[in-house]
């Protein structure tokens, strides 16, 4: 006969053993693939395991184009962005002026019958200015990107000063030869009134706020401030677009500012 094990516990506690030492590893296997997973204690989710969402830019619409295009300045004749953006217009309506439809509209509220009821941002005598330009723009077309240059550098910085500023203006008129009384009488009553009126409506439909607001067929333009960017962006918009196009305007040494009224 074979002997008998004098120990018949060993081999079961040696089973044991081994099965708990099996048990641990597969614990410790597990928390490793945890923590693979989750790539740190905190359980952020891994690049790999959750992708950041892509977002697409926003498309740049396509110019809207025609024969004559339409180019509307909308400023406030007292904001300093405005008279920029003027003075940056004035060498495109030089230029293409023939061949576009380039306006100026005024930014202002009409609330009653008389002058006094405009409300403008920089005051009255703002909103006398808008007047003024219009029936200039009225009466005397061709005269009006000129006295807008002028009056820019002229009557612009004396503007809070109601003496100076009327003798800059009747100044400015007699050199461009612009019948002061005739526009003052024009901008004084109904007739004013009824100009700034229609570019009022004009404003709200676009939805127009901020002095300067440049609008092209329709579109509103948010390029440069400059007479080469304004120039690119009439141009873009012609279904044919005519040899002045290819005028440069470039006027390095002034920086275009990007602020608003």
């Amino acid at each position: 006969m074979g002997k008998k094990d004098k120990n018949p516990s060993s081999s079961v506690l040696g089973n044991k053993g081994i099965l708990v030492g099996i048990i641990i590893i597969a614990v410790i296997i597990t928390l490793v693939g945890i923590f693979l997973i989750t790539g740190n204690a905190g359980g952020a989710p891994t690049p790999a395991s959750s992708p950041k969402p892509t977002t697409s830019p926003t498309p740049v619409p396509e110019p809207v184009k025609s024969a004559r295009p339409s180019v509307e300045l909308f400023v406030m004749s007292f904001c300093p962005y405005g008279v920029q953006a003027e003075n940056a217009m004035e060498p495109v309506v030089g230029l293409l002026g023939t061949k576009a439809d380039i306006t100026v509209r005024f930014i202002a509220t009409v609330q009653g019958t008389t002058v006094d009821s405009v409300k403008s941002l920089h005051g009255l005598p703002e909103a006398k200015e808008d007047l003024r330009q219009l029936c200039i723009a009225k009466y005397y077309p061709q005269a009006l990107w000129p006295y807008l240059v002028d009056v820019n550098a002229r009557c612009y910085p004396v503007n809070k000063n109601a003496t100076q500023l009327a003798s800059c203006q009747k100044s400015v008129t007699a050199t461009r030869g612009i019948d002061n009384q005739k526009i003052e009488t024009c901008a004084g009553g109904s007739e004013g009134l009824t100009l700034l009126s229609a570019d009022e409506a004009i404003t709200k439909n676009y939805k127009v706020t901020g002095s300067p607001t440049l609008i092209m067929n329709g579109q509103r333009y948010s390029g440069l401030r400059t007479a080469e960017a304004y120039k690119q962006g009439i141009c873009a918009r012609f279904e044919t677009p005519p040899a002045e196009c290819s005028v440069n305007l470039s006027a390095p040494a002034v920086a275009a500012s990007t602020g608003s009224c």
